[in-house]
């Protein structure tokens, strides 16, 4: 089963949602014992801060997996855009197998969404991204750190090519991903092919 870090506000909260996750076999760890990049984050009603917290490492070898609880109309769309490896979006009366079910799904990079939250997210509003006309141009760089995040370089094997840190390489698909308008590593090499920016 998955190794599971909860996060809530209240304690009463973070304690039923371990007692029903650790009744299906998960592992359930506090926020100190995570290691970056592990397991599945489970966050109640989470607030700015801890939505910061789980896409910091939106542009990582590693993105995070979750499973938001939520009763906030929009939070599908942001979890959408946060550069999840995977993500479930429950409302917050989630039974145990639900829960379950959504983290084992997040896991498997997969999208879950219950239906009172699919049926708000899927009846809002459909906003229609226009395409920027202009974009601020790649620099040399990043050109060639984007090429080596196509062929499927991590951080680490892009440093190593390019003779930089591998906190540098970070900050370059960091720049990249913002002068794109992506929002994961994925998102960004597509978007860079139909520019012409790269071939794959």
């Amino acid at each position: 089963m998955s190794t599971v870090t909860v996060v809530a506000s209240l304690p009463s909260v973070r304690l039923g949602l371990a007692d029903m996750l650790s009744s299906h076999g998960h592992t359930v760890l506090s926020e100190d014992e995570t290691v970056d990049g592990a397991g599945v984050w489970v966050l109640d009603a989470p607030g700015t801060p801890a939505l910061d917290a789980l896409t910091a490492q939106r542009y990582s070898d590693s993105p995070r997996a979750a499973v938001v609880l939520s009763d906030e109309p929009g939070m599908a769309s942001q979890l959408a855009r946060a550069g999840l490896r995977g993500w479930a979006c429950l409302a917050r009366d989630a039974d145990a197998d639900q829960l379950d079910l959504a983290v084992r799904s997040a896991e498997a990079g997969l999208v879950l969404l219950d239906l009172p939250v699919a049926a708000t997210s899927l009846t809002a509003p459909a906003t229609v991204a226009t395409p920027a006309l202009s974009m601020e141009p790649l620099t040399a760089r990043e050109l060639q750190v984007l090429q080596l995040v196509a062929q499927g370089l991590p951080n680490k094997g892009i440093a190593r090519r390019l003779g930089i840190s591998e906190n540098t390489a970070k900050f370059h698909v960091a720049s990249l991903c913002g002068k794109l308008g992506a929002s994961s590593r994925t998102e960004a090499v597509t978007l860079a092919a139909r520019r012409g920016l790269i071939l794959l």
